[in-house]
């Protein structure tokens, strides 16, 4: 096979036309997607109203859907991406077959801050796994307050705990982890100011 200066042209064009972000393939696992979360975050695509483009997100997030909310004053865009296929098993609430976990997206207007909110209607991940695979750098952040007020509960070590990892130099760019009574994780999110 022959390559020339054609086929670095073309592939030069197809670089400029579609902005690469955290451009590693589609999510096999749970941690590769928590993986993909943060690569955005580090990049700082949570902040470029292209990085929320519907082929972008489904590419990247492995998923079938995007739906994008109505215009809301203070955000430029928000919504939520679906359809995880084989990531995780649906769960049965009141007798419905539910998608086991969600990903809900921001992009506010002023100040400028992107978010991505994933969310797991049965926690699998465990603590350690979190920590190994993100490291032991972390601070203790706000845990997610409940409806009522009220906190089961904690069986094990980290459980009813929330951490917080910052993703760079500067405190405009972070990932929190909100784990359980059991310290699975309930919920991931990444954010860019």
């Amino acid at each position: 096979m022959r390559t020339g200066r054609r086929s670095f042209i073309l592939a030069a064009a197809a670089s400029v036309a579609r902005p690469a972000f955290a451009d590693s393939g589609p999510p096999r696992t749970l941690i590769e997607f928590l993986l993909t979360m943060k690569r955005v975050a580090e990049q700082g695509a949570l902040l470029d109203p292209a990085f929320y483009d519907e082929a972008n997100l489904k590419r990247l997030f492995a998923a079938r859907a995007v739906s994008f909310g109505r215009q809301l004053e203070g955000y430029r865009l928000f919504g939520n991406v679906s359809g995880f296929g084989v990531l995780v098993e649906p769960v049965k609430v009141a007798g419905v077959a539910r998608e086991g976990m969600t990903l809900d997206f921001s992009l506010m207007a002023e100040p400028s801050f992107g978010r991505l909110q994933l969310t797991f209607l049965r926690p699998s991940i465990p603590f350690g796994e979190i920590e190994w695979t993100f490291g032991k750098r972390w601070d203790l952040a706000a845990y997610p307050t409940r409806p009522d007020g009220s906190l089961p509960v904690a069986e094990r070590a980290h459980g009813n705990t929330a951490i917080h990892y910052s993703l760079s130099e500067s405190a405009g760019r972070w990932m929190e982890f909100a784990f359980n009574p059991r310290a699975l994780v309930e919920s991931a999110s990444v954010g860019v100011r």
